[in-house]
């Protein structure tokens, strides 16, 4: 069974919850092949295999269905219900920050300006052992940043990578501003196989109540020593099932041994995943354009050869097209007319790549709104960014960016951790001026992936906002109150 995003509701998930608070009834009664259980004064419905993971794959992925309910709040329609039918199709991603009460009541009071960052992108460290002609990070940090970028011979030091004693005073900083539990660092770069201090850095993070998420490309990954830090996922990316083509999509020379590298990897993280009963998602990346577009089923294949061999350790699969950011000078991404059309047959349900997922019984994720167009710009009430930097980055330098979605660019950058410390940061007049500019220019309408969080968030507080005008504040209060019933939380950031 899949939602409307094209999403497997698998058979052998389970969300974050105690399982002490699970309470059988009627045992007699079966539904589908699952047993009724009561779980915090909620009916839901369980497979015995259900019992084995403790995390949800994804945003939704297990739901209550409360009894005596016929009207269920849609989580990206501020105010809006429906049948179970459609809470169940709609997308529960922008359920999540409902969860964060303290983040919650603010926008309630329309503090957007106030609410404290859920997570940071960690760019610590800007190597990568790739050159793919479509990265985000490659294209703008090496327009925006000075000193050793993406080279393949590049050697580690300080003009490109955080070394310990910075990292250990940007954790513990991260860790005094935690708020509602939640405090979450992607680890990130470059690539963060690149970095020798980060596995030390993440068990240090852990230490501190921050919550991890981990995305490599896997040619370097260390497979115990990064599930030794307990990340919450850890996603490769594929992309491309065979030698040829993964090696023309990652921008690397001709006899290198990558490929086979990940193909090593994957097994080795699926198989120890199930031996150490480890808890960390394992995701998988397909992201495609036209260089990958005919490989993109030999990919999935390779992913069921992972599968068979080491074990069903792969918790989820996601796909986007490339993607043209509004920072890029020029079109990089190579996605042609009806590239995404025919991206889209091929994991949509009934398509090649879908069923193979679907036969393995793992969830396949289709980003956000990546195969859509972009929104149109009169959605918004309001003519303010109201996300205002839910989600920042920190630079291998210490820079902390505002928005996740700044890529580097220096206009968004509003302190420095090694100068001044991040509640100071977080009230500061350079804050402010980035506010204003960012106001002033409405990047949120022009140059915000229409796939990224913030402009997920934007879109449901544009919506507050226009309840608020109208008087009906109220109705949005039971609203959040309702969405906070019918859905649990995640327990990170990492999926909104």
């Amino acid at each position: 069974m899949t939602d409307s995003h094209g999403k497997r509701v698998s058979d052998r998930r389970l969300p974050i919850i105690d399982r002490a608070d699970l309470q059988p009834l009627r045992p007699e009664g079966v539904i589908d092949g699952r047993q009724v259980f009561q779980v915090n004064d909620h009916e839901a419905l369980f497979s015995n295999e259900e019992l084995i993971s403790p995390l949800q794959p994804y945003a939704g992925a297990w739901l209550p269905r409360l009894a005596g309910r016929d009207r269920y709040p849609l989580p990206d329609r501020v105010g809006e219900y429906g049948s179970y039918s459609d809470f169940v199709k709609a997308p529960k991603y922008m359920a999540q920050w409902l969860h964060w009460k303290r983040r919650a009541d603010m926008v309630l009071e329309g503090r957007y300006h106030e609410i404290p960052a859920a997570h940071f992108e960690g760019i610590f460290t800007l190597v990568c052992n790739f050159m793919c002609p479509h990265c985000t990070r490659r294209v703008t940090r090496t327009r925006w940043v000075e000193g050793g970028t993406w080279e393949h011979n590049t050697e580690v030091e300080k003009k490109n990578t955080m070394h310990p004693l910075g990292l250990r005073r940007v954790i513990d900083e991260l860790a005094g501003q935690r708020e509602d539990g939640q405090m979450g660092i992607v680890w990130g770069g470059g690539d963060p196989t690149a970095n020798p201090f980060t596995y030390d850095g993440m068990a240090y993070a852990r230490s501190k109540g921050i919550t991890a998420s981990f995305l490599t490309n896997g040619t370097f990954l260390e497979v115990d020593e990064c599930l030794d830090a307990d990340p919450i996922l850890i996603r490769i990316s594929l992309n491309c099932g065979t030698e040829e083509a993964y090696r023309k999509f990652h921008g690397y020379p001709r006899g290198w041994d990558y490929f086979e590298r990940v193909k090593v990897n994957m097994r080795a993280l699926a198989r120890r995943k199930l031996e150490r009963g480890a808890r960390t998602l394992v995701g998988i990346s397909l992201i495609t354009d036209e260089r990958n577009m005919a490989d993109t089923i030999a990919a999935a294949e390779e992913i069921r050869a992972v599968v068979d061999e080491a074990g069903p350790g792969i918790d989820y699969v996601i796909a986007r097209p490339v993607m043209n950011y509004e920072h890029f000078e020029k079109n990089w991404a190579q996605v042609k007319d009806g590239t995404k059309e025919r991206a889209l047959e091929l994991v949509s349900e009934g398509g090649e790549v879908w069923r193979i997922f679907n036969e393995l019984g793992i969830p396949l994720i289709l980003i956000k709104d990546s195969y859509d167009p972009p929104p149109p710009e009169d959605g918004y009430e309001a003519t303010e960014c109201l996300s205002y930097g839910l989600y920042g980055e920190i630079r291998h330098n210490g820079d902390v960016q505002l928005c996740s979605d700044s890529y580097g660019n220096p206009e968004y950058t509003i302190g420095n951790l090694f100068e001044t410390d991040l509640a100071d940061i977080w009230t500061s007049d350079r804050r402010r001026q980035v506010l204003t500019t960012i106001n002033d220019k409405q990047c949120f309408k022009t140059a915000c992936p229409h796939n990224s969080r913030g402009h997920h968030h934007n879109r449901v507080f544009h919506q507050i906002e226009r309840l608020r005008q109208a008087g009906e504040l109220g109705r949005v209060k039971q609203w959040m109150d309702d969405v906070r019933e019918v859905t649990y939380p995640l327990g990170h950031s990492f999926f909104v």
